[in-house]
C-alpha cells in the first residue's frame, strides 16, 4: 500500500472513531499516530529477521521453564508474555519474529498454563484437550 493511500485510510478511520467516540481535543493528534501505527503495522510488508536477533535452540529450551517464560526483552521470568508483551507495544507474533523463536513458542509457563485449564474445570468449565 502506498503513502497517499495509507494517509487517506488514517483520516478516514480516525475521522470515524472520532464521530463515533468522545476524544479531547488533545487527544487528537494520539489517535491519529494510533491508528497510523496500527494500519502501517498490517499493510507494510514484514521486514525479514535478522540474524543478529536469533536465539540458539539452547536459549530458547533454557526461557521456558516449568513455573515461568524468562523474557529476551529484560531477561525477568513471568508467568505469562501476554501482559508483558502489551506493555512493550508488541504481539506474540512480533516477539517471536523478533527473536527468531518458532511459532510454537509458548506465552504461558507451563505449569500456569494447567493450573488455569484446572480451575476452570473445577467451576464448571470443560477441560480442554490437546488433538
Amino acid at each position: 500500500m502506498g503513502k497517499s493511500n495509507l494517509l487517506k485510510l488514517t483520516s478516514a478511520v480516525t475521522a470515524a472513531y472520532v464521530t463515533r467516540n468522545r476524544v479531547h481535543h488533545s487527544e487528537i493528534a494520539e489517535v491519529i499516530v494510533r491508528v497510523h501505527t496500527g494500519l502501517r503495522a498490517v499493510t507494510m510488508p514484514r521486514k525479514r529477521r535478522s540474524r543478529a536477533a536469533r536465539r540458539s535452540e539452547a536459549q530458547i529450551a533454557a526461557s521456558v521453564q516449568r513455573n515461568r517464560i524468562v523474557s529476551f526483552i529484560d531477561g525477568k521470568p513471568y508467568k505469562s508474555l501476554k501482559w508483558h508483551l502489551a506493555a512493550h507495544g508488541i504481539t506474540p507474533e512480533e516477539y517471536r519474529d523478533r527473536f527468531g523463536l518458532p511459532e510454537t513458542y509458548p506465552m504461558v509457563a507451563p505449569s500456569y498454563d494447567k493450573a488455569v485449564v484446572y480451575e476452570r474445570a473445577d467451576r464448571g468449565g470443560a477441560i480442554r484437550r490437546k488433538p
